[in-house]
């Protein structure tokens, strides 16, 4: 199984109290008509599926794709105050674990440039090195050019929008 992956900082990066990372996991098999799905349903006027350039009635809309998810893992940073890739690390280490105990082998995330993915890289390494994640292989990939992380982006989206029940996921708080 993969999981492609996104992360949201509510509040727009002011609140340093808080942050979401999700992974959407899909089975290989589906991962084609899944894509199809994504881009039927991205408007012409974005590059890619976004839940903050979106109107109301189209993000609603658009949490009928997570249909083809076999599971969404939505990890939550609530903790002291402290910066962006200190909550992300957090984030996530759970979310590696979460992941390897489910069965996914591939981990896509979505790429931030080099220098912060080399971060996630060594993130990654470390916590192979204490034993978690070491069957997860991992990628980054640009958002425009694997429309499942927008899968991803929607569920941090609708978990920050307070609509977690649309989502049917689960909810791992860390801090």
């Amino acid at each position: 199984m993969r999981a492609y992956v996104d992360e949201s900082e509510p509040g727009g990066g002011r609140d340093h109290t808080t942050y979401v990372m999700a992974a959407v996991v899909i089975t290989a098999s589906a991962c084609d008509a899944a894509r199809a799905d994504v881009r039927a349903a991205t408007p012409r006027r974005m590059r890619k599926l976004h839940w903050y350039e979106a109107l109301l009635g189209q993000r609603l809309s658009w949490l009928d794709l997570l249909r083809r998810a076999v599971e969404i893992v939505v990890v939550r940073y609530e903790g002291a105050a402290a910066r962006a890739e200190r909550r992300r690390r957090r984030c996530l280490e759970r979310l590696v674990w979460e992941l390897e105990v489910r069965g996914v082998t591939l981990l896509v995330l979505e790429s931030r440039g080099r220098a912060r993915d080399d971060g996630d890289r060594s993130m990654l390494d470390a916590l192979r090195r204490r034993g978690v994640g070491v069957p997860v292989r991992h990628e980054h990939v640009r958002g425009v050019d694997e429309p499942l992380v927008a899968l991803a982006d929607l569920a941090c989206g609708a978990h920050v929008a307070g609509l977690d029940d649309e989502l049917d996921s689960t909810l791992v708080r860390v801090g």
